[in-house]
């Protein structure tokens, strides 16, 4: 198992994707690799192959025990706003079938062959090609804000201290905050959630034990890993080592 790196997103295939009810500060798309599967949105039950929806609104998946591809985006990335351009202003964007007909054989057919950062850039291009999307160029933005998200990306710590970070780009930690939002749009809590979830997983996929992750990444303890793992991709950190071997963690060059 590998994990890519930088810009913040999770790709995960598997067959135990299956959560309660929830919502996140991500945007999430959800493709079927078999057949149509059924999630709940706002309280509506919604069939279909494929969907990308925005963050913050509330959502259930029954997977089924189907195999799905689930992309996890945090909301700052410039992935994310080639897939905002398809929900334009709603709650969520269903994919017309005959966009997916061959999207599944697609990625079952490429992804076992992802071995490198190369290897992943050039099936991530050719998987947004697929769906009828692009990913875009940056915008700029403030310069401390870009120079704190390359900070956290490339971060080793396991201690992940608002008012550290704060302090290397010369901001008080309210100021960091407001300018992280104003910036990027999700809250710097939201952000750094998904930071240390990433680095739970690789840890994870590099041999550790899911306790040793869990505090190596900046979790209070293992059940606080497997309740954010639970809250954000509907599996638990055990169930993410159980299917190993059909699941991939990938993050956006």
């Amino acid at each position: 198992m590998h994990l890519y790196g930088a810009d913040h997103h999770l790709l995960i295939l598997s067959d135990t994707i299956d959560a309660e009810v929830h919502q996140h500060s991500f945007l999430q798309v959800t493709l079927s690799l078999q057949s149509d599967f059924e999630i709940e949105i706002e309280g509506n039950t919604v069939r279909c192959a494929g969907i990308v929806i925005d963050s913050h609104v509330n959502h259930r998946l029954n997977g089924d025990g189907q195999p799905l591809l689930l992309l996890l985006i945090d909301s700052t990335s410039n992935l994310a706003r080639s897939f905002k351009k398809l929900i334009n202003g709603s709650n969520y964007y269903q994919f017309p079938k005959d966009r997916l007909e061959n999207t599944a054989s697609f990625v079952q057919s490429h992804y076992l062959n992802i071995e490198d950062s190369d290897s992943y850039h050039h099936f991530l291009v050719q998987f947004l090609d697929q769906l009828g999307t692009k990913y875009l160029q940056p915008e700029t933005i403030d310069p401390r804000i870009a120079q704190f998200i390359d900070h956290l990306k490339n971060c080793n710590e396991h201690e992940h201290s608002v008012d550290s970070y704060a302090s290397q780009v010369h901001l008080s930690s309210s100021r960091l905050s407001h300018l992280f939002k104003q910036n990027t749009g999700i809250s710097l809590s939201g952000y750094i959630v998904l930071h240390k979830l990433q680095k739970a997983i690789y840890l994870i996929f590099n041999g550790q034990s899911i306790t040793d992750a869990a505090l190596a990444a900046g979790f209070d303890s293992p059940s606080h890993l497997a309740a954010t793992s639970k809250r954000l991709l509907g599996m638990a950190a055990k169930d993410i080592r159980k299917d190993s071997s059909f699941l991939k963690v990938s993050c956006l060059l």
